[in-house]
């Protein structure tokens, strides 16, 4: 059985996109390396992905893990308006680095299906009106759909999925969680591959290998992501001074600090927080 830690489950949005479709076919057959969640709000359209052929409606909905090849088709006449999230960095426990516990991409909504297509429009609507820390707002609608989507999911279904999985990929997983939920709740410390490694009782060239294989990111770039996320929140949220930020989030060189800021988000920080101030600076997608 899959198990969430609320405290590391914090899903990184890549992309929102609310999308007409007119074209017979848009894309062709394509995958992802992250999860693509699909919501039919109005119209028909048909998907292909594992060999078949599927009609949806408005209502329905698709949650494709990475690397599964799909393609939307559009017969004369018909069209669909979908909205599409993309997804990274979902951690559950018993499951592969972002991946949900669906084998069939079709999701089957059973008694969440008005609750999550009215969240869907929720969704839609914050991110086209741009109201105040609309992306916020926007985070915790998408956390309230997930959560939906993970209660309708059969078990059956899941079950079968996780039967897919070695015990020794488990334990891989479960290592990376356990990293993660020390990195989150202990980032503002001073932390080192090594120190890291002692506690959890690896070597440290054992811990990025397996970090590195799950997440495709050392333990120590993740930390340092996490400490910018923790900055960026701390400059929409409250009046610290940058330098104050800095030694928040666990470095003591507030010019170290802003370099790291600004080749993560493409500006220093002084002036993302300018741009926050006139309303102008998006949180999503976050620049990699």
């Amino acid at each position: 059985m899959y198990h969430i830690h609320s405290n590391i489950f914090n899903p990184e949005i890549i992309y929102v996109v609310d999308f007409w479709n007119e074209k017979k076919n848009l894309r062709g057959y394509h995958h992802h390396d992250f999860i693509e969640i699909s919501i039919v709000l109005e119209g028909t359209v048909d998907y292909e992905f594992n060999e078949t052929r599927t009609r949806l409606h408005a209502g329905d909905a698709l949650l494709f893990n990475p690397g599964i090849p799909h393609t939307e088709i559009h017969p004369r006449g018909m069209e669909s308006h979908e909205l599409h999230i993309g997804l990274s960095n979902i951690l559950i426990e018993g499951l592969p680095f972002n991946n949900f516990p669906n084998k069939n991409p079709v999701l089957d909504l059973g008694i969440y299906k008005e609750e999550f297509v009215k969240k869907a429009w929720q969704l839609t609507n914050e991110f086209n009106n741009h109201g105040l820390h609309h992306e916020l707002m926007g985070k915790g609608i998408l956390l309230e759909m997930l959560v939906l989507i993970l209660r309708c999911l059969s078990s059956q279904q899941s079950d079968e999925f996780l039967a897919n999985i070695s015990e020794k990929d488990k334990k891989k997983q479960t290592l990376v969680n356990h990293t993660v939920y020390y990195l989150e709740n202990h980032h503002q410390e001073d932390i080192t591959l090594e120190t890291l490694a002692d506690m959890l009782y690896i070597s440290p060239t054992q811990l990025s290998k397996v970090f590195r294989t799950i997440t495709g990111k050392s333990p120590i770039k993740y930390l340092i992501e996490i400490r910018l996320k923790h900055a960026y929140e701390l400059l929409i949220h409250t009046n610290l001074t940058i330098k104050e930020i800095s030694e928040e989030v666990g470095y003591q060189d507030p010019f170290y600090f802003s370099k790291l800021f600004k080749k993560h988000y493409g500006l220093a920080p002084s002036k993302t927080r300018k741009k926050i101030n006139l309303n102008s600076f998006c949180l999503f997608p976050i620049p990699e």
